[in-house]
């Protein structure tokens, strides 16, 4: 496969899955988003409404975790996007990932994506682009590559 495809594949399969988490997010956090503000408006009181949203938002990063897991399931290696691109997960060595491997490299996705307040999605498409082999922090880290299905 081409490289500047491959890298484009995988940043589309990136979007495709970010979406999902997007809507996945707003879904979860629309309804305590727009009781905070109409409390805010009113000047009542905000406490169970900042507690009902944190809540919210824990669970939508939850349910991504849930979602990105087990899409990799159910796709045998690869999330939602990935399948759209036809591209899959395998370990550095060629061998397929343990449902263990999967599992953690999710939670650490979603966690990397929460603790850096999002900047972590704006970076993975860049390292992708200069990256010579379209590798991008999670594939180094997690001794991973990304491969396309016709390579397997």
């Amino acid at each position: 496969m081409n490289s500047a495809y491959f890298k484009f594949s995988r940043i589309l399969a990136s979007m495709i899955d970010g979406f999902f988490m997007l809507v996945i997010f707003l879904g979860i956090c629309a309804a305590p988003t727009i009781v905070l503000i109409k409390d805010i408006q009113s000047g009542n009181s905000l406490l169970n409404d900042i507690l009902w949203l944190s809540f919210s938002a824990f669970g939508s990063f939850c349910v991504w975790i849930v979602y990105l897991f087990g899409t990799a399931l159910i796709f045998r290696g690869a999330t939602l996007g990935m399948k759209t691109q036809r591209l899959v997960y395998t370990r550095t060595n060629g061998n397929p990932m343990s449902y263990r491997s999967i599992l953690f490299r999710e939670t650490m996705t979603v966690l990397c994506i929460v603790f850096s307040l999002g900047f972590t999605l704006l970076f993975d498409p860049i390292s992708l682009i200069c990256s010579e082999n379209g590798k991008n922090f999670y594939d180094i880290f997690f001794s991973l590559k990304v491969v396309s299905v016709n390579d397997l």
